[in-house]
């Protein structure tokens, strides 16, 4: 045989090798495919390792926020055994030490070159500058171009600190000022850079905790800037900074960041007018623009993508600060600006400025933004008690009561209503609270007095809390804690008799009182019977067993005989008289009637 023929032979024998070969590979690749799929415990795990390699992913706008799931926070969010605790110790805690100890280190080498004579100010303020813009640069390409996105974002936020409080120390330290002789405007102008720059960069970063502690800084600088001695710097700083907050808002919704943002705003608003005691028409101005910029941050959140009820408890509660410091800080500027003006103007101002804001937000966007809504009423109200005496705040509050209700009810405006049954509860509260003490008691010698005394003033509120019970009719409202339906009239109802009996107290005592609580038990009794109303029927119960409970454990101590025995002979008159009432009305089958 030729060695051709050899040859030919060979490869022959290596084709049957090769198709063996693949017949084998194709068996194994059928019984690895009918494997079981793996869990999705093991597609988190596996996604929650893989999230800080070395490969850069793209993140959502709103992986600042809780509810979302990305890479980073799967480790945070697994049941605790199933945390990766090495990696969350070797990134997030040894990563966290060994910022908090750079900087410290940092300090200490400043501290070293000043004792050795190396650096003077200007070389300190140099060094921390570029050594932080340095580590700030350096995280952000750690952060955007290797992956590791948690480890770049401490490091570029220790970066930060370290450049700021750098160029702070120009000008915030008396040796520096004096030794570099850098102006204020000079600091200013760097550290405004410095905070807009890393703002900017976080946003386009996807970056919320930078840029969280970019506004922070910015806080800071415009509390540097009261040593200006110019009222002008600190506001202006302040409403920018809101401003810029609300442009990122449209960019990035970040609700945390503006929620966090209301509190060292308007402390910035008192430590500037209690330092430098600018004029009341400025501040004034300057906190209403504070507000309305906050009031837009608010429509532009809620404009917003986001939809998860975490976001929305952030919207809600920015709206509630925002409104709460602003009323506050512009009534104290209000009173002396317009001393001669009724008190409470400018917090009734900020709850007619809320109302628009609901009414804006519930046309223009679908949305009923319900802290503004209740907030509104709730305002309002505040400020009718600042602005009138007692009796002309009780008319005041039954009447914005009325108006609330109607308004919510006519618009379906859920959040109206319910302000308006706050407002409710705290007429109630100043009845008792107030009214009670300070209102004079009815007497036949000062009719002016009993026309605007406490009588005429629970009078009011009992009309107003009947006639609200029965406008309401059978509506009732779904209490979400407790997924039950429960009565709207009820409450008014039964408020309106309690009214009745608490003014019967007040105004009389002894045997008087005891007949006139049972001739108000007996009358609910009647009517409840009259108007086959149950609710009625079990008011006029209840007066009954608190009348008797009265005579039996009271009367009979604390009356005289002739006194005693007049309680006694009308209770068991009018007991009797309800029984029989309730016998006739029973009819010929009392237990069918009653179920009904």
């Amino acid at each position: 045989m030729s060695d051709e023929d050899d040859l030919r032979a060979e490869v022959r024998e290596l084709h049957t090798e090769v198709d063996a070969l693949h017949t084998r590979i194709a068996a194994l690749e059928s019984e690895l495919d009918t494997d079981p799929p793996p869990s999705a415990e093991d597609q988190t795990a596996s996604t929650a390792v893989e999230s800080d390699t070395a490969t850069p992913e793209p993140e959502s706008e709103d992986s600042s926020e809780p509810g979302t799931e990305t890479g980073e926070t799967a480790d945070s969010e697994a049941p605790p055994e199933e945390r990766n605790w090495e990696r969350d110790i070797g990134m997030k805690w040894l990563g966290g030490v060994g910022g908090l100890a750079l900087v410290v280190g940092v300090v200490f080498f400043i501290r070293l070159a000043i004792e050795a004579g190396y650096l003077g100010p200007l070389g300190r303020v140099l060094t921390g500058t570029v050594g932080g813009l340095i580590l700030l640069a350096g995280g952000r390409y750690a952060a955007e171009q290797q992956g590791y996105s948690r480890w770049g974002r401490l490091v570029a936020g220790t970066g930060l600190a370290i450049a700021y409080f750098s160029v702070y120390a120009a000008y915030g330290f008396e040796s520096y000022r004096a030794a570099i002789g850098t102006p204020l405007w000079t600091v200013l102008l760097a550290l405004t850079v410095l905070v807009a720059a890393t703002a900017a960069v976080s946003v386009r970063d996807c970056a919320p905790a930078v840029a969280g502690e970019a506004f922070l800084l910015g806080y800071v600088t415009a509390y540097v800037g009261l040593d200006a001695g110019s009222f002008v710097v600190s506001p202006a700083y302040v409403v920018l900074l809101t401003a810029g907050l609300v442009t990122i808002a449209a960019v990035r919704p970040w609700s945390r960041l503006v929620l966090g943002s209301v509190l060292p705003a308007y402390v910035l608003h008192v430590a500037w007018t209690n330092r430098l005691e600018p004029p009341d028409t400025v501040a004034a101005v300057v906190l209403a623009a504070t507000f309305a910029v906050y009031a837009a941050g608010v429509y532009v959140l809620r404009a917003s993508g986001r939809t998860d009820r975490w976001h929305r408890r952030l919207v809600e509660a920015t709206t509630a600060s925002n409104a709460v410091f602003a009323a506050i800080l512009l009534e104290s500027v209000g009173r002396r600006l317009l001393p001669t003006a009724p008190d409470g103007v400018a917090v009734g101002a900020v709850g007619l400025a809320l109302g628009g804001v609901y009414a804006v937000t519930e046309s223009r966007l679908g949305q009923q933004n319900s802290a503004a809504g209740v907030l509104a009423v709730v305002l309002l109200a505040v400020g009718v008690v600042l602005a009138a005496n007692p009796f002309a705040e009780t008319v005041g509050l039954l009447i914005l009561l009325c108006g609330a209700l109607a308004l919510g009810t006519s618009r379906d405006a859920g959040a109206v209503r319910i302000g308006g049954h706050l407002v409710a509860v705290g007429t109630v509260a100043k009845l008792l609270a107030v009214d009670a003490t300070r209102l004079p008691a009815f007497s036949l010698a000062d009719p002016l007095a009993t026309v605007m005394g406490r009588p005429a003033a629970y009078l009011l509120g009992i009309v107003v809390f009947y006639g609200l019970g029965r406008w309401f009719g059978g509506a009732s409202t779904t209490v979400p804690s407790i997924d039950r339906e429960l009565s709207v009239a009820a409450p008014y109802a039964w408020t309106a008799t309690g009214l009745a009996v608490v003014l019967l107290g007040l105004e009389l005592s002894g045997a008087t009182l005891s007949v006139a609580w049972a001739v108000l038990g007996l009358a609910f009794v009647g009517v409840g019977l009259a108007l086959d109303a149950r609710s009625r029927r079990l008011q006029g119960v209840v007066v009954l067993a608190l009348v008797t409970t009265k005579v039996f454990l009271y009367d009979t101590q604390g009356l005289d005989t002739l006194a005693r025995t007049l309680s006694f002979l009308v209770l068991g008159g009018i007991l009797l008289v309800a029984s029989y009432a309730y016998a006739r009305w029973q009819g010929e089958k009392p237990l069918q009637r009653l179920s009904g």
